[in-house]
């Protein structure tokens, strides 16, 4: 295990890196509402926070006080942020398992939205009750792009260009597969970076309109909606998955299966963790709760659009070669297990603790 990377200086930043996508993927997705509440179990009494007494788990809390404008907001957020985190730490493990040989295509994706999640959260940071997200961003960052630099030796650029030759997926019903949701994509990390707060309702702020934004007031009206920050950084891991379709488009599909597994991986989580959210509502904590679903409702549709469109793309792109060059733990892939077990038992795995996770 993790012999595809040979460098023990690139595969200890890779490892590490992916260790903290990982811990931080585990407590959104699992302990996203006690990390909100910095473990502690409060009740909203008056416009104000009360501590009940009574605490929760979770691996590490937000250190949020009570007063603290982000205790108690954006849990759902955070988990669907957590979704992709762990889609792209199963890049991370891919690279380490199968090989960087022209994983390019994985890890400069990976490192822009790395670069972008810090960098919104350095203009943020006064929205932030501690500097322990940014700081584990910023070696996360750094770590990544240590293992880029030191995996060149391995080959991690073979293939790399920037020339443009045009759409270079033959199959045009399989373009617009890709095409739609990268352009989905697209608008909504531009909603979510640069107009997070028109998105909440916050007045005298701008709106992009492209994207229905929350009714005047909802931030206000509304103590579990996410932060301006929280909805930022969701928008900064999309643009890995926007990243590896335009890859797919611009440079061919022929051996890109590592970027459209991860892809797979990562934005069928996302799609189903926002589906529990429609199954199980917590009509409860909202003052306009028909709102709030109707809002859920149609992110679980887009969501579950773009990722079966990701999927159907992939199986129509295995004539184009897709899968040339697969392997499994750095052997040579037996035709056909990727989706007929692999795909299948991995997602089903994460349904069944995304479904969990909700019910608890």
């Amino acid at each position: 295990m993790f012999d595809g990377v040979k460098g023990m200086p690139a595969k200890v930043c890779l490892g590490l890196s992916a260790l903290i996508m990982f811990v931080y993927a585990l407590n959104f997705i699992f302990f996203a509402d006690c990390y909100t509440t910095n473990k502690t179990i409060a009740e909203y009494n008056e416009g104000v926070w009360v501590a009940t007494g009574e605490t929760c788990f979770a691996l590490f809390p937000n250190n949020a006080a009570l007063d603290h404008d982000s205790f108690a907001r954006g849990a759902g957020v955070l988990q669907l942020a957590g979704t992709l985190m762990f889609g792209l730490f199963m890049g991370n493990m891919l690279i380490l398992n199968e090989g960087a040989k022209g994983k390019w295509s994985l890890m400069i994706p990976g490192f822009i939205g790395f670069l972008v999640m810090f960098l919104v959260m350095v203009m943020g940071m006064d929205d932030l009750p501690s500097n322990n997200p940014l700081i584990a961003t910023a070696a996360g960052m750094v770590l990544y792009g240590a293992s880029y630099y030191l995996l060149k030796e391995e080959g991690v650029d073979e293939g790399l260009t920037f020339e443009v030759k045009g759409l270079q997926v033959k199959d045009k019903i399989t373009a617009v597969m890709l095409i739609i949701p990268a352009l989905i994509g697209l608008i909504f990390t531009i909603n979510n970076v640069l107009f997070a707060d028109g998105y909440l309702g916050k007045p005298n702020s701008s709106i992009f309109p492209l994207v229905p934004a929350a009714e005047a007031g909802y931030y206000d009206s509304e103590h579990y909606a996410p932060t301006s920050l929280q909805v930022q950084i969701l928008g900064s891991l999309f643009i890995p998955y926007i990243l590896f379709a335009v890859n797919v488009l611009r440079t061919g599909p022929a051996g890109k299966w590592p970027i459209m597994h991860i892809s797979m991986f990562g934005l069928g989580f996302f799609a189903i963790a926002g589906l529990t959210y429609v199954i199980f509502p917590d009509s409860d904590k909202w003052v306009d709760d028909a709102a709030s679903d109707a809002q859920l409702l149609q992110n679980a549709i887009i969501s579950m659009v773009v990722w079966v469109l990701i999927v159907g793309a992939y199986v129509r792109l295995r004539d184009e070669g897709a899968e040339d060059g697969m392997t499994i733990m750095g052997e040579p892939a037996e035709e056909g297990i990727f989706l007929t077990k692999m795909f299948p038992a991995i997602m089903v795995v994460m349904t069944i603790i995304l479904f969990a996770v909700r019910m608890m």
